[in-house]
């Protein structure tokens, strides 16, 4: 647990109405599809942190409210004060060319008046390890794969979005599942699998044209990678066809890391974060299954502590460059 700030120890002698307020030295945040971390780090080396949902202060895509950044700075204030020697990292689920983190940097820059880099929150995994260097894995609510080519250009696999990419995500998984549902129903065999019924109850549907009605109504990342659960939870029971859902997405995951490395990404060691994978551990192994299958020398390794661990080093490892430099023009 986070330690909790106290109050100056020696408060001025108006004690009754002092409002002490922590200087923020640190912030990392880890913007995902479905949540946002936020970790602070004051002047005296206390951690306080904050999760919200992603909607809370994101208004649909992230250009596309002026307000969206107002209010993430707002939720970082909500933690302490923020003045111009804060240093704020940020890993942005959906900002993946250096435009994109180039205009959400600016942003938030202008949001909280501090230092701020924004990164692919891929790269928060790389930073929340000792290990250099790495090839980053996203599987949660979108999925996305990136590396670091010799020349240190950043490259990326998919994180094209819940419509259009994301394979192996929870939504991939839950929209394969919808269309197995779907097909095994026009084939008058909708009894013949556990997972088709499974679906039906998951989105509250009595048949397939009840299923496809409700699952078009809550069409989105979010809604549908809810019930990735499902999914695995059939695998469980025995369903032929979660099993080669799964199977299947993890084959792709897999594959996109190949593609990376041939499109010049260094790095032997993939670190995958997020919470299908970190809390499914059969999709895990069925990922490393497929990694060591057409990748054998390269391994897997599963980061526990939240992406956000990683912003807030990426900030100390700034923070301590910055001393380098004042140091080096003294």
């Amino acid at each position: 647990m986070p330690e909790s700030r106290q109050p100056p120890s020696n408060p001025s002698s108006n004690a009754d109405s002092f409002e002490y307020t922590a200087v923020l030295s640190l912030v990392g945040i880890d913007v995902g599809g479905t949540k946002t971390h936020i970790r602070v780090v004051d002047n005296e080396g206390t951690v306080a942190e904050s999760v919200i949902p992603s909607e809370h202060w994101r208004r649909g895509p992230l250009f596309s409210d002026e307000g969206n950044f107002d209010r993430l700075g707002a939720a970082v204030r909500s933690l302490g004060a923020v003045t111009g020697g804060t240093i704020v990292v940020a890993g942005v689920h959906g900002c993946d060319t250096a435009e994109q983190m180039s205009r959400a940097t600016a942003r938030l820059e202008e949001a909280l008046d501090a230092s701020v880099t924004v990164v692919n929150d891929a790269l928060l995994l790389h930073h929340a390890t000792g290990i250099r260097p790495t090839i980053e894995m996203i599987v949660g609510t979108g999925a996305v794969i990136s590396g670091t080519t010799t020349d240190g250009d950043r490259v990326t696999v998919d994180g094209y979005g819940w419509p259009l990419g994301d394979r192996g995500s929870s939504h991939d998984l839950v929209s394969a599942a919808l269309r197995a549902t779907l097909g095994a129903w026009d084939r008058g065999e909708g009894g013949a699998d556990p997972l088709y019924p499974a679906m039906l109850a998951a989105f509250q549907a009595g048949d397939s044209a009840e299923l496809a009605e409700r699952a078009s109504l809550l069409a989105n990342g979010t809604a549908w990678g809810a019930h990735a659960s499902v999914v695995f939870d059939q695998v469980e029971a025995g369903s032929r066809t979660a099993a080669s859902i799964v199977n299947a997405a993890a084959a792709d995951l897999a594959r996109g890391v190949a593609h990376l490395i041939d499109r010049g990404a260094t790095g032997r060691t993939v670190v995958a974060g997020g919470g299908v994978i970190v809390n499914q551990a059969p999709y895990e192994n069925a990922i490393r299954h497929h990694l060591a299958r057409v990748l054998p020398d390269v391994e897997l390794v599963v980061v526990r502590t939240p992406p956000v661990h990683g912003a807030v080093e990426l900030a100390r490892e700034l923070r301590s460059k910055r001393g380098e430099r004042s140091g080096a023009r003294s």
